[in-house]
């Protein structure tokens, strides 16, 4: 098999909603989200997302926390990918939200557009989006471009062609949610044909939908994000609450059942790009 037919499986863990009251499964604490990132490394991942949390289980903007997760995850995983979120969801402000980056992340999140959650909105201004932008490739990192719908990849291109994202590019195009783009082959197609030429793209599904985007992208030659920050049940009646090394295992079989097998994270940073980057630092 050759290295460009292997899937890269990014292992979005934790989040910045669920809490323990919705699955005893979610890693939290340092301790748990390292030893996560191990297990599903293990399991065929070779990117691992990131959130950290406060000691009451609420999302957390701690320089230190980060630096310690990320710090227990490099020192527990080798060189799997390390990508932290700077989502908005919860505040607003840039030095917030970019805190994660003086841990020195491989990648870290940016989503370009805002749109409704099913009980809060994501609000996400042309001016935070370039500020984010900047500071992300400020220290070396690559941005990891979270798209819903199809007018976000259409951003994105406007964004390439003032500079604001230079290559490599890498896309999660993220499915299912009710304010955004349905889980639809069609859509999905349409949104791969916007993206740049050279991207690396990513699909993965909210709640009921994340076996189903995983499966879709697999078989149109794209790469999975699966994990309980998107679905914390491994059944569609949703009875059944899972873990992620359990989502993990499920994926990387299925794709080689599909003549996919998981990328290492060697791999990964090849197919990405990510190889050729130097890090800046801070």
């Amino acid at each position: 098999m050759t290295e460009s037919n292997k899937l890269i499986i990014n292992a979005a863990i934790t989040g910045c909603v669920l809490s323990k009251d919705n699955t005893p499964y979610l890693p939290i604490t340092t301790s748990e989200i390292v030893e996560c990132a191990r297990r599903v490394r293990d399991a065929g991942a070779s990117i691992v997302h990131l959130h950290a949390r406060t000691a009451d289980g609420s999302p957390s903007y701690d320089e230190d926390t980060y630096c310690e997760i990320v710090d227990g995850v490099r020192r527990e995983c080798g060189d799997i990918i390390v990508c932290v979120s700077l989502s908005g969801r919860h505040v607003g402000g840039i030095e917030q939200r970019t805190a994660a980056l003086v841990s020195r992340p491989d990648m870290a999140s940016l989503t370009i557009g805002s749109m409704n959650f099913a009980t809060q909105p994501s609000i996400n201004s042309p001016d935070t989006i370039r500020a984010l932008a900047e500071r992300i490739l400020a220290v070396g990192a690559v941005p990891e471009i979270e798209v819903f719908e199809a007018g976000f990849v259409n951003y994105a291109s406007y964004l390439i062609k003032k500079s604001v994202l230079r290559p490599p590019y890498y896309f999660n195009i993220i499915l299912g949610s009710l304010g955004a783009a349905p889980l639809d082959l069609v859509g999905l197609g349409h949104m791969v044909g916007m993206l740049p030429a050279g991207a690396t793209w990513s699909v993965g599904g909210l709640g009921q939908y994340q076996l189903d985007a995983n499966v879709m992208s697999i078989a149109a030659g794209g790469h999975v994000r699966v994990g309980l920050e998107d679905c914390i049940h491994y059944d569609r009646g949703r009875s059944q609450l899972t873990d992620n090394a359990q989502l993990i295992i499920r994926i990387a079989r299925i794709a080689r059942e599909m003549g996919r097998e998981p990328a290492t994270s060697a791999e990964a940073r090849r197919i990405i790009g990510l190889d050729t980057l130097v890090p800046a630092g801070l």
